[in-house]
């Protein structure tokens, strides 16, 4: 299960892959990057690439984050 949360985050990156990222009042660490993609969106209202990231948690959790115009969201967190 998954919950679309789709919020701006205050992310710590290296060479554009995420490292850590405070939400819900505590920092997230990231542990492994399981999967990458970029994504158009909607092209016809002039929507910009989205680089994706699929994250592994040191806690173990599982989330989603995408970076677009140099800002970080966090786009979704899987149960």
């Amino acid at each position: 299960m998954s919950k679309i949360v789709d919020q701006p985050v205050l992310m710590v990156a290296e060479k554009d892959a995420p490292k850590r990222f405070f939400w819900f009042k505590r920092w997230v660490n990231v542990s492994t990057v399981i999967d990458k993609w970029k994504e158009i969106g909607r092209w016809w209202e002039d929507d910009t690439e989205k680089l994706f990231f699929r994250v592994l948690s040191r806690e173990g959790g599982i989330y989603e984050v995408y970076t677009e115009k140099n800002r970080w969201n966090l786009y979704k967190v899987y149960d």
